[in-house]
């Protein structure tokens, strides 16, 4: 029986590390767990937001949450790297999905501090690179593998008072199209999908803020085309999308789910 297939729902039998459930991380989880996948999802912090989400799924369906540092080597192999804590939990690995973000308020680049910018890099750039290094070795050896990243149309189109995330987001278009050259033989894809605003606690927030973060967050609502945010299920659909079986002659690809923000 090929992989994703089968009764159940179109991930029966897969088994996926979700990197980030928090936002747009818990519509995904929700997303592939009613089509049958089996999930480990991590969190940095105290795991209340991952037992939130556990707690939303079918029965079967969680395989457990871990904690994980993306930015420290040593810890992604922990997890995610072949013996790790999430193959291991999991029966194997054949789906990585990475929704990794730094939380910052916007400036711009002549205010942005040395460690505000290393932070940025780490997470959202440095730390997917870590995890598909982790997990390619064990995906290639299985003949089978999805590693969706999700990104955001700052790494397109750019975003006044965020130069190193956008830098970052674009830097996942680079890794993506890189990596995809490695493993274009095998059935091993990876793909960025990169949403606009998206309506998430995380958005509220910035559009909530009375400096520039409000300014530039409210400004970037009213020019998406669509006119509203999108919603994380919507992201999720995208991401169901790349990581199918149906998927694998789509590979090294940016997809925008932005309402046209970036057509």
């Amino acid at each position: 029986m090929a992989a994703g297939t089968g009764p159940g729902g179109a991930f029966a039998g897969r088994r996926v590390l979700l990197v980030g459930v928090g936002g747009i991380g818990t519509a995904v989880a929700e997303r592939l767990a009613a089509a049958g996948a089996r999930l480990v999802g991590t969190h940095h912090g105290a795991g209340d937001t991952a037992a939130a989400v556990a707690a939303r799924l079918p029965d079967g369906s969680w395989a457990g949450a871990v904690r994980l540092d993306v930015t420290d080597p040593a810890d992604v192999e922990r997890v995610a790297g072949t013996g790790g804590l999430a193959p291991t939990l999991l029966g194997g690995l054949d789906t990585l999905v990475v929704t990794t973000g730094h939380r910052h308020p916007l400036r711009l680049l002549t205010d942005t501090d040395d460690a505000t910018v290393g932070d940025i890099l780490d997470t959202e750039l440095r730390g997917p690179m870590l995890l598909v290094r982790a997990v390619l070795p064990g995906m290639l050896a299985a003949g089978f593998g999805r590693i969706v990243v999700i990104g955001s149309d700052s790494g397109r189109a750019g975003t006044l008072g965020d130069a190193v995330s956008s830098a970052a987001r674009a830097g996942l278009g680079g890794l993506a199209r890189s990596v995809a050259r490695e493993t274009a033989r095998s059935d091993v894809t990876i793909n960025v999908v990169s949403p606009g605003p998206t309506d998430t606690p995380l958005l509220a927030g910035m559009l909530a803020d009375d400096g520039l973060t409000g300014t530039v967050m409210a400004g970037t609502v009213r020019a998406v085309p669509k006119g509203r945010p999108a919603r994380t299920a919507e992201v999720a659909a995208a991401v169901a999308h790349l990581a199918s079986a149906d998927a694998g002659f789509t590979t090294g690809q940016v997809l925008s789910v932005s309402g046209g923000l970036t057509m």
